[in-house]
């Protein structure tokens, strides 16, 4: 099978983390296609963020799907990042890091915490959660004040204050599962799982296995209301991105 993952920010250093988690668990026959966002921030931070790199990611996979007619989308950013815009206009299953790794996390445990870089950031995903519909399941949301491409790069810093965190939730929040809720966390995962003794959720790794899954067992979301394809034809909506880029 070939799954397309497409990394919702700019940086090719937070590509590079992503598709090492993608390739540690995936199937010895499931082939990679690769996107990284050509516009947008290098850091998704904020809403502003989200919805300033989201346009240009949709646009740079739909192309891709179109060429390269993969099985799947694994949409590899802990946010919105156009999730629900992508199953409208994409027939084949899209799998976003954050709905994947906590609807897993639901099956391992009672509650779970998502973990996430910049506290600033909290708010976002106690929305985003909620936005799910996962919020009765959430035990909390932590972070460790650090950008994306940090949390990628500086693994000796990013591990401790991970750890630190870590602790925290397990005794003071009494979660029985953690998702690394970013994707420039990954890969530290099977560490803080035999450190804390709790599942601690890769979130890449979960998307990447999710679509796999669903492509093996001929699945994709509903396309009778929400994620209907929309009304219009798709190039009466890009004017204003075409515009901005040049088009």
């Amino acid at each position: 099978m070939k799954i397309l993952v497409a990394n919702p920010n700019t940086s090719e250093i937070v590509t590079g983390v992503i598709m090492t988690s993608a390739r540690r668990c995936a199937l010895p026959t499931t082939e990679f296609i690769v996107v990284t966002s050509p516009g947008g921030t290098r850091n998704i931070d904020s809403a502003y963020g989200d919805y300033m790199s989201a346009p240009h990611m949709i646009e740079a996979v739909r192309e891709c799907v179109r060429t390269e007619q993969p099985d799947a989308v694994v949409l590899a950013g802990f946010g919105n990042v156009g999730v629900y815009a992508l199953k409208e206009i994409l027939e084949i299953p899209v799998c976003s890091i954050s709905e994947a790794s906590m609807a897993m996390a639901c099956l391992l445990g009672h509650r779970f915490s998502t973990l996430t870089m910049l506290e600033q950031f909290i708010p976002y995903q106690q929305d985003l959660i909620r936005l799910y519909g996962f919020d009765a399941k959430c035990a909390s949301v932590r972070a460790i004040n650090t950008n994306v491409e940090e949390a990628a790069t500086d693994r000796e810093r990013t591990l401790r204050d991970l750890t630190a965190q870590v602790k925290k939730i397990v005794e003071e929040d009494q979660a029985e599962v953690i998702i690394l809720a970013c994707a420039g966390l990954c890969d530290y995962d099977r560490e803080l799982t035999e450190a804390s003794g709790v599942p601690v959720i890769d979130p890449v790794v979960a998307a990447v296995k999710m679509a796999e899954s669903f492509t093996a067992m001929g699945l994709s979301h509903s396309k009778v209301r929400k994620f209907h394809s929309p009304p219009q034809p798709i190039e009466a909506y890009q004017g204003g991105l075409m515009a901005r880029n040049g088009g």
